[in-house]
């Protein structure tokens, strides 16, 4: 316990969290929430999504656009996939 007690204050000291533990924490917390850990991989998923759309469109790059929308399953032609549109268009 003396250990911990110590791993836990030099942590503190540090200011940071690994990433992987902060993750890890989230996922539980959301747990007993009632959220359910599948909820944590859902955000990272759509964070992931978000990312890739927001480099495409700075990069004006509309083919990688287009096959990130199909990644995710947006169809072509659905309402989704006008309202992306619009948004790569008008950035």
């Amino acid at each position: 316990m003396h250990k911990d007690r110590q791993l836990h204050g030099q942590a503190e000291q540090q200011g940071e969290i690994d990433p992987e533990v902060r993750e890890v924490m989230q996922d539980q917390s959301r747990a007993v929430a009632g959220r359910g850990p599948g909820v944590g991989k859902e955000v990272r998923k759509k964070r992931i999504f978000a990312e890739a759309a927001l480099k495409a469109i700075k990069a004006k790059d509309e083919r990688a656009f287009s096959e990130l929308l199909r990644s995710v399953g947006v169809k072509d032609g659905s309402p989704e996939w006008k309202n992306a549109w619009k948004a790569f268009r008008s950035a």
